[in-house]
């Protein structure tokens, strides 16, 4: 566990750091917005005429899909142009495309084909925005505080969609969803402009002489490095069972069980207060505990979501749902938080944002089966049996990994 004096000198360490300032203040913003667009999506969608649990699942799956098939790629062009650069542009692109979904709503003339289209785009923006997200924090940070700036960086994305989530209730049941959506464009566009003016070096220079190698050798590459590593396969196995329930859960089954079962939006964004309050406190945890084998710590919490889900079944009270979605989110962060930092320890920087791309593309390739099955299977089963069933699937998966000693025996790096 790190002491509050060397939680401190780390802290000030980061702070001078520009670029890490600016990356911290622009995932703040960002989050605020991802914070209120679940919500104002899902009961957007619910809210036209004719939608149901099968139109929420087209919605969510047209964005799915495109962000796993478009991921490996994301990783090798995130390595290509600059991982900055990247992430900028496509939070400056996507910010077209979501103020368009906010105007149609606004206008009255949001329509299922419009929003799944625009679900697909930003499916390809997202494909290329994490792998090479997941590979700035090297290149501005120095070793021994990235568990640290990890951690911070999770604090402040939290805390940002915490607020988020907080008000898209409101705004949703009041304003309607187009405005919400327009709130989240503007902090798409702010935050990609801060990112794409960042001055970072670039991660794998070319010598002198030195030819670019081609798009499939360097996934090649990418691929060796990645199944080399039995921890990270197994993890990465576990996640992509994992989001093929949870996907589908908070996607879809939440937003219609909470609609028909409880007091719609309302309620959703208290319930998503918990799960981002619990996200806060799960970084939290990550900044100050520093074990010795994090991925047993971190996957300890994930079972937690399946509790979530069975909860959610019931329905139990509010404030019980509030409790297990504040255990999910600080299961799931404090995982997250230990995650990637050992990515970032145990794989070379040249080969990372190629390897996270793998790990994002498998993690979720199982997404959109999720989402898309989870419309159909609610019409035939019912949205509580149907829960039942995405939180054993949860559990299971994230029970697994456990049994792998090369999981559980896999140590920290400090320097």
């Amino acid at each position: 566990m790190a002491t509050n004096a060397k939680m401190k000198k780390e802290l000030s360490e980061l702070w001078k750091i520009t670029e890490f300032r600016h990356l911290l203040v622009a995932r703040v913003i960002s989050n605020f917005g991802n914070g209120i667009t679940p919500i104002a999506l899902a009961f957007g969608v619910l809210s036209l005429p004719g939608a149901d649990a099968g139109s929420l699942s087209y919605v969510t799956t047209a964005h799915m899909i495109p962000l796993v098939l478009f991921m490996l790629i994301g990783g090798v062009a995130a390595d290509r142009f600059g991982r900055t650069h990247l992430v900028g542009l496509t939070d400056i692109i996507g910010s077209i495309f979501v103020a368009i979904s906010a105007f149609a709503f606004i206008s009255g003339h949001a329509s299922i084909p419009l929003l799944c289209f625009n679900s697909f785009i930003f499916g390809i923006l997202n494909a290329l925005w994490y792998p090479a997200f997941s590979g700035i924090m090297p290149l501005i940070v120095p070793n021994p505080l990235l568990q640290a700036a990890n951690s911070l960086v999770g604090i402040g994305a939290n805390l940002g969609f915490t607020l988020g989530a907080s008000v898209a209730g409101i705004v949703v049941s009041t304003a309607g969803p187009g405005w919400g959506l327009l709130i989240d464009a503007v902090t798409f566009l702010v935050a990609g402009v801060l990112v794409y003016r960042m001055k970072v070096p670039n991660s794998t220079p070319l010598g002198e002489g030195e030819k670019r190698e081609s798009i499939f050798s360097q996934l090649r590459e990418g691929w060796v490095e990645f199944s080399s590593r039995k921890w990270i396969v197994y993890v990465v196995a576990s996640y992509s069972f994992f989001y093929l329930g949870f996907e589908g859960f908070l996607g879809v089954l939440a937003p219609v069980q909470i609609k028909e079962a409880m007091g719609g939006a309302k309620d959703m964004g208290i319930m998503m207060f918990g799960f981002g309050a619990g996200t806060i406190i799960g970084t939290v945890f990550a900044l100050r505990l520093r074990p010795r084998r994090p991925l047993l710590l971190g996957l300890g919490g994930l079972p937690l979501a399946a509790l979530w889900a069975f909860a959610l079944a019931v329905p139990l009270p509010l404030w019980v749902l509030c409790i297990t979605a504040l255990g999910t989110g600080i299961g799931m962060d404090l995982m997250y938080a230990n995650w990637i930092t050992t990515l970032q320890t145990h794989v070379p920087d040249e080969a990372l944002s190629r390897v996270s791309s793998y790990d994002a593309f498998g993690s979720m390739v199982f997404a959109p089966v999720g989402l898309f099955l989870a419309g159909p299977f609610t019409h035939l089963v019912g949205a509580p049996t149907a829960l039942v069933t995405v939180g054993i699937i949860i559990a299971l998966a994230t029970s697994l990994p456990l049994l792998s000693k090369e999981v559980r025996q896999i140590e920290r790096i400090d320097t």
